[in-house]
């Protein structure tokens, strides 16, 4: 009886696991990220709300700022009360900004809405891919078929999120209102849809876990913090990855502000992005090819474009709306927006190589973190701006602030970055499973490298 008892709960377990995995590419598709809202919540705010365009920088500033500060917290309270509820409280929370969005009437109530937006959306991306991954069976095929769910889910989104741009465009030029409203609603959907989620642990088994103290948190900070100062490979990658990411995020409005002043019809907005949407979904299904072509050019390609169409942008703008710069604003625009595709997945690939289970997930944390800091950074650079200047103006002065940095961190990375295995440090490869082998001469050569260090 007891044999039959176990064999009957593990088949209850399996079945919810699958129910979880047959669910979760349609709950990405609505849930991953608002819809109906980034191609035209700056005219919202500006032209409904009556906001400048400064303070919208500022408070996409203020929302980064909050989403880094509450990372750690955040993950302590996951790790004590669960990934089901911590996922249900996210999507509760992230549904609830938006309506505070919509009922705005000053500007305080919109950084709260920020701040809510970043509790939220924090909790979902803590849960969501580890419900996936741990409703997989435990085997070796476990990673792969992950990925490909994620893949599968990831494209609905895209190409929802460009359906959604496009009739968002259209709506907002009918009533500013309509997109904010079938935001919300997808929101809705998004919630309801987490109810149907099952527990990845039996209860019995819950018990036996010890869920993750502050200070066993600050240690693993901690060990994550000594591998980046000591090894030269991880810090360059975090440098640049912090860089790069503050310039692909923190555009992202300055697009919209730039499409303003240029006096573009509001219908344009979501025909636009979702242009660039498309652009980036396809792009990043060729990520291993744009490798296999480029090699230890990869991230120099794919940066300096992007820093310099900044600059291109800003002049281009200032000649006001016509065919001509219209083109060329776009292709700009999906010359940054096409990168993001692959360029997420690869940073992922280099900071993983050389690195073990136990470090890898670290290492993940301490780059969101740094990330998060340099978008804040960059974001509330260009809310300064827009204060005193004009939206083409801003381009050009990030523009050109972005390339000497790229430029220079590109320039610190040479000899650090996409070598031959066996030319790393004993540091660089500290976490490796497969230690490289090294040759006498490139002994002295790191030996050598470390003293100039």
């Amino acid at each position: 009886m007891d044999k039959r008892k176990e064999l009957a709960k593990r088949r209850k377990v399996i079945k919810r696991k699958k129910k979880n995995v047959k669910m979760f590419p349609f709950y990405r598709m609505v849930s991953w990220d608002f819809l109906f809202y980034y191609p035209i919540i700056f005219l919202f705010l500006t032209q409904v709300k009556g906001f400048d365009a400064s303070q919208v920088l500022l408070a996409d500033a203020i929302y980064t700022i909050a989403s880094t500060i509450l990372q750690l917290p955040l993950t302590i309270v996951v790790e004590r009360i669960g990934k089901k509820h911590c996922l249900l409280i996210g999507n509760v929370l992230y549904t609830l900004s938006a309506l505070i969005i919509i009922s705005l009437t000053n500007y305080y109530q919109l950084v709260i809405a920020q701040i809510v937006y970043a509790i939220g959306y924090s909790m979902k991306q803590l849960c969501e891919n580890n419900i996936l991954y741990d409703s997989l069976p435990a085997n070796v095929k476990r990673g792969k078929l992950f990925s490909k769910i994620e893949a599968k889910a990831s494209s609905n989104y895209f190409y929802f999120d460009a359906i959604s741009s496009v009739i968002a465009g259209i709506a907002f030029s009918v009533n500013g209102y309509i997109p904010m409203y079938l935001c919300f609603a997808t929101c809705l959907i998004a919630t309801i849809m987490t109810f149907k989620f099952n527990h990845t642990t039996p209860p019995e088994e819950k018990k036996n876990i010890k869920p993750v103290s502050v200070k066993t948190y600050f240690g693993d900070l901690k060990e994550t913090f000594t591998f980046f100062k000591k090894s030269r490979r991880v810090k360059s990658l975090f440098i640049f990855n912090a860089i790069f990411m503050a310039i692909l995020i923190g555009v992202v409005n300055l697009r919209s502000s730039m499409l303003k002043e240029m006096q573009v019809p509001e219908v344009w907005f979501g025909i636009i992005f979702a242009f660039l949407q498309i652009g980036a979904a396809i792009l990043a299904r060729y990520q291993d090819r744009i490798q296999k072509k480029l090699k230890n050019k990869t991230l120099t390609v794919l940066s300096l474009p992007v820093a310099v169409s900044c600059i291109l942008i800003g002049f281009v703008g200032k000649d006001g709306f016509s065919v001509s710069s219209m083109i060329l604003i776009i292709i700009l625009y999906f010359i940054q927006q096409s990168v993001k595709g692959p360029y997420m997945g690869l940073i992922s690939r280099y900071l993983n190589n050389f690195t073990s289970k136990k470090i890898r997930a670290k290492i993940s944390a301490f780059k969101n973190l740094t990330a998060n800091l340099a978008i804040a950074i960059f974001t509330t650079m260009c809310s300064i701006l827009l204060k005193v200047t004009t939206t083409s103006n801003t381009f050009i002065i990030v523009g050109c602030i972005s390339t000497i940095a790229i430029v220079l961190v590109l320039d610190f990375m040479r000899d650090k970055v996409g070598l031959e295995p066996e030319y790393y440090t004993d540091e660089d490869v500290k976490y490796s499973i497969r230690k490289p082998k090294k040759t006498k001469k490139v002994e002295k050569e790191n030996d050598k490298s470390k003293k100039m260090s």
